[in-house]
């Protein structure tokens, strides 16, 4: 069978919690599920597969259409995040217009709501969990002439119960392929805050089994990959040219032990590359930073949120202000560069005041670069669960989204304190407060390396200028 998998354009992403000045100019994130899934079933199959990113280019729907009938897919799958729900049913009615027998759905999206996304016109079946499995078993069925019917992971007859657990082919995640980024225009991804080398994304680890309340993570089975494998795959991804990584696990340190063993390993093999990871801030020691740097790691990318004790303790973040300024203290005496992430409206800000202290506390803290974000509750999320609780959220307009996605639906955010227009204000001023400080200017223009990263910084800062 012919399988083309696709990330749909994001044309019509829900409003979203971040300024669209830096939006435009986020990350340019290769489709690392979708990858996952056209190696897997390129190792396990004969199916032909192949990988449409029709984010990249932000194909127009017409253009989409025409890229599908021209290759012409027995199956299409497509990925789905929630606030790109509105693209993705264009893209299933893209799909079937081009003439398309089966189109099957996968992603975050169905994780949280897999009954609604079945029952969206076009879809045939869907694929909770990780795909890879799961879509294989789907497509060998349907190559066969079969009846979809009873498999793990998948809804795609109506005698199909949803699935109460994820589908592995494996738990020891050494046992999946390496990913091959040729299927894919790996060369064209890149990194705005990167050296503006080529960038890719890595998984080393799966699962997290923290609690914070505004996140939905699966956490069931956290499984890692053994050093030698994650070594492997980055050396293969060096083979390509590929100079910075992005580890996109949900929490990189989970144990200082297993970051310590795979810098062991990339220092043993003489890797060079540059690397980014996701941390919390629990745990992070002298030593540790210090093998990470010595192993290649450029920048670590820390979850903050919030800069009072409350907060923390109502986001569950395991965590206290102190810790959190030792570890930003600890990477800057190291050099290793640091991205904080931080939320504005969430419960504990219940005035213009308390934003601003968040504000100021980011400053504070001194990282090289901030993101903000308006705290937007999703259901399935125990934060959003609270709120409903309390009469802030309602339930309703996003059953009514995910039944019938329109491009008027606008996410909630905590606006017990604040309106929509307040935070959007804030979250403009939290911006141009931050960057547009004279320290941080010369110091991101003393760290410019070439001709494109002068472009692209110069691009986004001139974005947020506007915004």
């Amino acid at each position: 069978m012919r399988v083309m998998l696709i990330r749909p354009p994001a044309r019509h992403t829900v409003e979203s919690e971040v300024p669209e000045a830096v939006e435009a100019e986020n990350l340019s994130y290769p489709p690392l599920a979708l990858l996952s899934i056209a190696q897997f079933l390129l190792a396990e199959s004969d199916h032909e597969v192949k990988i449409l990113d029709a984010q990249l280019d932000d194909l127009p729907y017409d253009t989409l259409e025409a890229q599908v009938r021209d290759w012409a897919p027995d199956v299409v799958g497509i990925t789905a995040f929630t606030v790109q729900l509105v693209d993705v049913h264009k893209t299933i009615q893209t799909a079937k217009k081009a003439g398309v027998a089966r189109v099957v759905v996968g992603g975050p999206h169905v994780n949280d709501f897999p009954q609604e996304c079945l029952d969206l016109p076009g879809v045939d079946a869907v694929v909770k969990g990780e795909g890879q499995k799961p879509m294989l078993d789907l497509c060998n069925m349907w190559a066969t002439g079969a009846e979809a019917k009873g498999i793990p992971g998948v809804m795609a007859h109506p005698d199909d119960p949803v699935p109460e657990n994820d589908v592995y082919f494996s738990n020891d995640l050494d046992a999946y392929p390496i990913l091959d980024r040729s299927l894919i225009e790996y060369e064209r991804y890149y990194d705005v805050m990167g050296d503006g080398g080529i960038f890719t994304t890595m998984i080393s680890s799966r699962g997290c089994p923290y609690r914070c309340t505004f996140c939905n993570t699966p956490r069931h089975r956290y499984r890692v990959a053994s050093p030698a494998r994650v070594c492997d795959e980055i050396a293969h991804c060096i083979s390509l040219g590929i100079k910075e990584i992005y580890f996109v696990d949900d929490t990189f340190n989970i144990t200082n032990q297993r970051v310590h063993e795979l810098c062991d390993e990339i220092i043993r093999r003489e890797l060079e590359f540059s690397w980014t990871v996701r941390f919390r801030v629990k745990g992070v020691d002298r030593p540790l930073l210090e093998k990470m740097k010595a192993a290649g790691c450029a920048r670590i990318q820390l979850g903050v949120e919030q800069g009072t004790e409350e907060g923390l303790l109502r986001l569950k973040k395991d965590v206290t202000s102190r810790e959190i300024e030792h570890a930003f203290r600890l990477c800057r005496d190291v050099g290793i560069h640091t991205v904080a992430y931080f939320m504005i409206g969430t419960p504990t800000e219940r005035s213009r005041e308390d934003v601003l202290d968040t504000i100021r506390y980011s400053i504070k803290l001194d990282p090289d670069f901030v993101m903000y974000n308006i705290l937007t509750p999703f259901p399935g999320t125990t934060l959003y669960d609270e709120g409903m609780r309390d009469g802030v959220l309602d339930i309703d307009p996003w059953w009514g989204f995910m039944r019938a996605p329109n491009e008027e639906f606008k996410a909630q955010v905590w606006d017990e304190y604040f309106s929509r227009e307040e935070l959007r204000d804030l979250l403009d001023l939290a911006y141009r407060t931050f960057y547009w400080r004279p320290k941080f200017v010369a110091r991101n223009l003393f760290q410019i390396r070439n001709v494109t990263d002068f472009k692209r910084k110069a691009t986004a800062g001139l974005r947020l200028l506007a915004g």
